[in-house]
């Protein structure tokens, strides 16, 4: 038994060694004015769930600026009555390159099973950015 855990042991600690380094993110809603109190409401719920599903896949989520490194997410919501879309752009940090565009869509069902497979569906395509 004991050998066990010192072999886990050494396998855990070879693979946070060598684990890749951390992604950063900095997640900045582009506000526009004539949103409904109901748009608002899934704005707050889309962003809360999307930085807590970042986080939860091992990245880190910081406020501000950031880092150079960090990549910038600028999500924006269509609300329809019946479905939700939402759409993302990736930038760079430091030199404001375009990583990435990519939107989803969910529809039928509840607002928060759609809430949770588009961000769900963001988070992986995030991962991606390079």
């Amino acid at each position: 038994m004991l050998a066990r855990l010192a072999l886990f042991a050494v396998l855990l600690a070879g693979t946070l060694a060598f684990a890749a380094p951390r992604r950063v993110y900095v997640v900045s809603w582009g506000r526009e004015g004539d949103e409904t109190v109901e748009q608002r409401a899934l704005i707050e719920q889309v962003d809360r769930r999307l930085r807590d599903e970042l986080r939860r896949c091992g990245a880190a989520v910081v406020e501000g600026a950031g880092t150079p490194s960090a990549i910038v997410l600028r999500p924006s919501l269509e609300v329809f009555p019946r479905a939700l879309k939402l759409s993302l752009v990736g930038v760079r940090g430091g030199d404001r390159k375009l990583l990435g565009t990519f939107s989803t869509r969910a529809a039928g069902s509840t607002r928060d099973a759609q809430l949770r497979a588009i961000v769900t569906r963001v988070c992986r395509d995030a991962d991606q950015l390079e």
